[in-house]
């Protein structure tokens, strides 16, 4: 058959058709209907996933069979976790985010705003001030309409492991495409070195969380708690290869630690953070995943939260707790992300009585870790403060998609997403013939066909294929129903 003047190879499903049947190939482009914004209104007809695509060289056939054909579808002990303190949330910065229902689209468009921006007929939207609210990108952020809602994050900070629950920790983190913030404990890093090493691989944060979690040593000498966080970093890194700047203080600060031991560590370079949601997981052993559940949500509400949680061995009931907590903060609009050194650390107020025993910290005792860290410093090899891009999630009913940085891209409106990934993950196959390129793809009942133009690749670019999300969806009549896109959060919900 033909196309474009070239031969087509057929895939099996064409192949499956036999000698005697015909198969008509109609060649188009796709609709102007980008997921995050409207179309350009200058006149010109070049649509944005088109222009977004040129760059691939791909081209789009959708393959019908003829008259005589078929259709060719084929535990620690409990600690007092700073009971009635809480630190103060660091301010918050302004955010812009796009979420809303896909379910009203109209035909060449498809975007979405926040509840403060409103959807009209003609596919334009325009905020509560009348401002015009046009398609936007990561890179190119929209002008912030005038009453701009502050960004609310959510920081989970999970203490006292790696433990064997941290995979099961891990494997919910990754399903819901939130990144948080383990503080490890030495020994616990030293019995599991691979799961250290997975928790830094997946995008997450790592903290130091001294060594054996022992109060009596570490409050009653700052040198020995000096001691512990240095044997910690060094086993983090061993495992990990990060150095961290990131520390909580077994217990939190209030009534452990004074003036001297905030100084001092702040002279090496640590960040010391403590909370101010608390999960109360640690009141007691086994403490029922319903209880930390309403401990949550009783919480006080702030633009930022640091929620503390564990996952320690005799914390399963926590594990258990872990996604209702994330869909809590979610429903109520926060995202979620990791601690890095340009965080405001919260801190207790300093209590006018220590719990301990002890002397002031000496000059001597904060020339150890003092040391420790300026020489860390002058390596280069802490680690500092980046932009994580967000990982995609995609959701059909109880089923998600997750692809990571780098798997998936946004373009001129649109997310552009890898199309093997995509029909496999919702039950269709997807196949490429290497003789001619051209990829064939099943799904839904329909059979529909890509080629591409340079074919042999070259090996820069290789013959991965992204396509955008909402067209290529469309193509198989499956609509995108909801989805939240901003920064630091995107998430698609696809009708089932």
């Amino acid at each position: 058959m033909e196309f474009g003047g070239g031969l087509l190879y057929k895939g099996e499903a064409a192949r499956s058709l036999g000698e005697t049947s015909y198969v008509q190939t109609v060649s188009r482009q796709y609709e102007a209907r980008p997921l995050l914004g409207e179309p350009a209104e200058d006149g010109s007809k070049e649509n944005p996933e088109q222009a977004a695509a040129s760059g691939d060289k791909q081209q789009h056939a959708s393959i019908s069979a003829g008259k005589k054909a078929g259709n060719p579808n084929s535990t620690p002990e409990p600690e007092n976790k700073g009971a009635g303190n809480e630190a103060k949330p660091a301010a918050a910065g302004n955010g812009n985010t796009q979420e809303g229902k896909a379910g009203a689209k109209t035909e060449g468009t498809g975007h979405n705003h926040s509840e403060k921006a409103s959807q009209s007929n003609n596919g334009s939207s325009s905020g509560e001030d009348g401002t015009k609210l046009s398609s936007q990108t990561v890179n190119q952020p929209p002008a912030e309409p005038a009453a701009a809602a502050k960004k609310k994050v959510v920081y989970l900070t999970i203490d006292d492991g790696p433990s064997k629950h941290t995979p099961e920790v891990l494997d919910i983190l990754k399903r819901e495409g939130i990144k948080a913030t383990f503080f490890a404990l030495g020994e616990q890093v030293e019995r599991n070195p691979d799961i250290a090493k997975r928790i830094v691989e997946e995008g997450h944060a790592i903290g130091n969380h001294t060594y054996n979690h022992k109060y009596e040593k570490l409050y009653g000498s700052f040198a020995e708690f000096a001691g512990q966080v240095m044997r910690t970093d060094d086993a983090i890194y061993a495992a990990t290869g990060v150095r961290t700047t990131l520390l909580r203080a077994p217990g939190g600060t209030y009534a452990n630690f004074d003036q001297g031991y905030f100084d001092a560590l702040a002279a090496a370079g640590y960040r010391v953070h403590d909370w101010n949601v608390d999960s109360g997981d640690s009141k007691r052993r086994g403490v029922p995943s319903t209880e930390i559940i309403a401990n949550i949500k009783k919480s006080k509400l702030a633009d930022t939260l640091n929620v503390l949680i564990h996952d320690s061995a005799g914390h399963e009931e926590s594990v258990k707790a872990l996604p209702a907590i994330i869909h809590y903060y979610k429903n109520l609009g926060y995202t979620f992300e990791p601690l890095d050194d340009s965080v405001k650390p919260m801190h207790f107020q300093t209590a006018s009585k220590s719990k301990w025993s002890r002397g002031k910290v000496t000059e001597a005792d904060k020339a150890a870790i003092i040391k420790y860290g300026k020489e860390l410093d002058a390596s280069g090899v802490r680690q500092k403060s980046a932009h994580r891009e967000p990982a995609l999630i995609v959701h059909r009913g109880d089923a998600t998609l997750v692809l990571e940085a780098g798997q998936y891209r946004l373009a001129s409106g649109s997310i552009y997403v890898p199309l093997k990934d995509l029909v496999e993950w919702m039950g269709g196959a997807a196949e490429q013939d290497e003789q001619s390129g051209v990829v064939e793809a099943s799904l839904a009942g329909k059979s529909l066909f890509w080629m591409i133009d340079t074919w042999p690749p070259s090996e820069e670019n290789g013959s991965h294929l992204d396509v955008p999300l909402r067209s290529t969806l469309g193509e198989f009549g499956i609509d995108i129903e909801d989805y939240a896109i901003s920064k630091d959060r995107r998430e698609v919900w696809i009708r089932e």
